[in-house]
């Protein structure tokens, strides 16, 4: 079967100039993005209010935040492939709505199965979201354009993660714990007025086939291993529970690549994992978020156990990151244009990684300044480079998918990163006298493996990216041309 992402089209897809206002809609899907991925940090810092009012323990509040996480990783292949089918503006307007409805049952809840059903909506809402905000800045974005637009989008991620906890401790520390939720209304409201009147509508011109076998299979790989994962914190990663999730997810992701490899028209061509660019992107990005949901998981344990920082003064202590990631993606565009995508993702990667390393050696918040300009810078460097190395590979048609196959990385990057540093502080501060006890000397173990799990990163995008883009000269004109190294396409060389 010839892979539909070896066609010959690699380009935005413009007929003709590019939509004048281009600049706008990106503003609107980077608000979009960064409400879906502030939310869980804003909702980290309420927890032990929340878990006072309503009564309830450890487990169900663990239950509230990962009800999000799982219906989010379960729902982003098939909401990528529906918005192929029905339309970008669609799907990710759709999921606007739907956040929003979640957001006023979280309001309206009285109990903890009450929250638990709104996140899992609030999950649904986000999987049309994410990979919908991707599909439609490649589509309205020409190509040289594309990595500054990335860099953008790039950065309103990470500055949702980073600045997550200042909201949060903020909001918490004046209000109640259910302004957590509250803060979303007024930008969902602006996106969904704003991207009524400005997304441009897109999608694939010859609808493909559903997929619901497909589906249903791929969703429950990414249940399985997003629900081990988050466990093997709490349980250890030979539990019962943990080994039964792994176990399951092995067995669904067996059935799901021989449905696929069957299927005409599949949600995942295998052919496109196998292709280094791709994979030595997608590996980074995942490598990366797991090291960046790791480092502030401990980070905020140990500015508030270890320094004695209450919540808001915790958050604000976070908020040079958020800097420090506008710094990096600012660069970005003009690193990958002179290293090509493996330095401009090695090099993040690698500054990301020196950044948890040095958190590692501080015992004050004076040695984490540094620590955090440098993951922060770090992963602004990486991201943009790393998402446009994806995005080129694929036809525009299936940019959905694809974007929400990138985005299931980053989702499954948090969820490991989170559970593999949750062990190593669990294990730090066993037989401690109370809560939180040991978490100072533990967190030296936890930022030194998030920094292990980023600079393995560095180390495939270093060996599986492309470098620099080499000049050459057309054989019909002697024009000099620039053959991108991840797609082989000709393009006129343009000045730096």
């Amino acid at each position: 079967m010839r892979s539909t992402y070896d066609e010959d089209v690699h380009t935005s897809g413009l007929a003709g100039p590019p939509d004048p206002r281009r600049w706008a809609v990106l503003a609107v899907l980077s608000l979009a993005l960064f409400v879906i991925i502030l939310n869980n940090g804003l909702l980290n810092v309420a927890l032990p209010s929340m878990m006072h009012d309503l009564d309830i323990g450890i487990g169900t509040a663990q239950w509230i935040v990962d009800g999000y996480s799982l219906v989010f990783a379960a729902c982003l292949l098939t909401a990528g492939t529906l918005s192929d089918r029905y339309g970008r503006k669609r799907a990710t307007l759709l999921g606007v709505v739907l956040f929003g409805v979640g957001t006023l049952l979280a309001l309206a809840a009285d109990g903890a199965a009450q929250l638990v059903v709104a996140r899992a909506v609030m999950g649904v809402a986000a999987s049309l979201v994410m990979p919908g905000t991707l599909s439609i800045l490649v589509d309205v974005f020409p190509e040289h354009e594309r990595p500054r637009a990335l860099a953008v989008w790039g950065s309103a991620s990470a500055l949702g993660v980073a600045v997550g906890p200042v909201f949060g401790g903020a909001l918490v520390g004046h209000f109640w714990w259910g302004s957590v939720f509250l803060v979303n209304l007024l930008p969902v409201a602006v996106v969904l007025a704003a991207g009524l009147l400005l997304l441009p509508e897109s999608a694939a011109p010859v609808p493909r086939p559903l997929d619901p076998v497909g589906a249903v299979l791929g969703s429950a790989v990414m249940v399985a291993l997003v629900f081990g994962a988050i466990h093997a914190s709490g349980d250890g990663w030979t539990s019962a529970a943990v080994l039964g999730a792994f176990g399951g997810a092995l067995v669904c992701a067996t059935c799901f690549v021989a449905w696929e490899r069957r299927h005409p028209s599949p949600m995942v061509d295998f052919a496109l994992l196998r292709r280094p660019a791709f994979l030595g992107a997608s590996a980074g990005i995942m490598l990366l978020f797991s090291g960046l949901a790791g480092t502030l998981f401990t980070l905020t344990q140990f500015l508030q156990f270890g320094l004695a920082y209450g919540p808001l003064k915790a958050g604000l202590a976070l908020a040079p990151i958020a800097v420090a990631v506008g710094a990096g993606s600012s660069l970005a565009p003009w690193l990958a244009r002179r290293t090509g995508p493996r330095g401009g993702v090695a090099t993040g990667l690698a500054a990301a990684a020196a950044g948890a390393l040095t958190l590692a050696a501080a015992d004050g918040y004076p040695g984490v300044l540094p620590g955090l300009a440098l993951l922060g810078v770090g992963v602004g460097l990486a991201l943009g480079p790393a998402t446009d190395t994806q995005l080129s590979m694929v036809a525009p048609e299936r940019s959905g998918n694809a974007a929400a196959l990138s985005d299931t990385m980053m989702e499954l990057g948090n969820a490991v990163g989170v559970a593999v540093v949750g062990t190593v502080l669990a294990h730090g501060t066993v037989g401690a006298a109370a809560p939180g006890a040991g978490v100072e000397a533990a967190a030296t173990a936890g930022f030194v493996t998030a920094g292990v799990i980023v600079a393995a990163g560095a180390v495939l995008a270093g060996l599986l990216l492309p470098g620099p883009a080499r000049p050459a000269a057309d054989e019909g004109t002697g024009k000099p041309v620039v053959r991108t190294p991840h797609t082989g396409k000709e393009a006129p060389v343009r000045p730096a």
